[in-house]
């Protein structure tokens, strides 16, 4: 009975919200929310001349070959770390933080955030919290935290879990990317490129740079995505670094990336569930022993 009128109560609160005393969402609001209901395109990096080097699905023992790279031209990058791997290549990670990169969320075991998180709201939470037990303790108190979907998979209802997190709230994301997300070939010409598709045409990292330079001067800027786990990705980087730091461009962590100031929650911001009682409500209904 009571699972009924929970669902009964949710279905009329999600018709009409103003019966229920939910608020109406606002921007503000949505600055609150350490994940927002859709993923941040956005980075403002593009026609900058200012790029953010990303690095995904790490550490492993490749990992290494790519932090020699940056550190040959004392560029810092941001590094979204999945959380098996790290437990395998603990002293790896603690390289990427040592080295000052700026450490960030990938998920636990990489999985595609479908809906089925949802109904599960304590796996959803684990994916995180996995992976932010294991950054935490090496991260700076002036660090910020960042998530990445895996794969760019997400829906609004996982950031309705996890923004009543204490600790994951905290977090901004998802965070997209502006460059390396696919192959694209014009006249025979490698326009983009996209790493892990790079090595599956089995491409050379020098063919696998033109694609990643070629988008990135077109677009003068931006997030790019690459990955640190494979035997080519530090030869990738020492491809692709040299000539822009010839051409001067900046290289920043997401750290320092202003577009993304506004997704942060105020050290004071109350729990987003503190704003609404009566969704708490329906929750206890829903939880209930029955």
């Amino acid at each position: 009975m009571r699972s009924w009128i929970a669902a009964l109560f949710a279905l009329v609160c999600a018709a009409a919200p103003a019966l229920c005393g939910e608020p109406q969402a606002t921007a503000k609001d949505q600055q609150l929310a350490w994940l927002q209901k859709g993923t941040i395109f956005n980075a403002g990096l593009r026609g900058t001349h200012t790029i953010a080097l990303t690095f995904d699905d790490g550490p492993n023992a490749y990992t290494g070959a790519v932090l020699d790279a940056l550190r040959q031209y004392n560029i810092k990058a941001t590094f979204f770390i999945v959380g098996f791997m790290a437990h395998a290549h603990p002293a790896m990670l603690e390289r990427i933080a040592a080295e000052g990169h700026l450490l960030s969320n990938h998920s636990a075991t990489h999985p595609e955030l479908t809906s089925r998180f949802d109904d599960d709201p304590q796996t959803l939470l684990y994916q995180l919290r996995d992976v932010n037990n294991q950054i935490a303790p090496l991260m700076k108190q002036t660090d910020k935290l960042f998530f990445r979907a895996p794969y760019g998979y997400w829906r609004a209802a996982h950031a309705a879990i996890l923004n009543n997190d204490p600790v994951l709230r905290n977090y901004t994301g998802p965070i997209y990317w502006d460059e390396g997300g696919e192959i694209a070939m014009r006249d025979g010409y490698v326009m983009s490129a996209a790493d892990w598709d790079c090595w599956r045409h089995h491409w050379t990292p020098h063919v696998c740079a033109k694609g990643y330079l070629r988008e990135i001067r077109r677009d003068n800027g931006g997030v790019v995505l690459m990955h640190c786990i494979h035997s080519q990705s530090g030869a990738l980087v020492a491809e692709v670094v040299p000539p822009l730091v010839e051409e001067g461009y900046n290289f920043v962590r997401l750290d320092q990336v202003p577009e993304y100031q506004q997704y942060e929650t105020p050290p004071s911001a109350p729990a987003v569930a503190d704003a609404a009682p009566h969704r708490r409500i329906a929750l206890a209904f829903a939880t209930a022993p029955k």
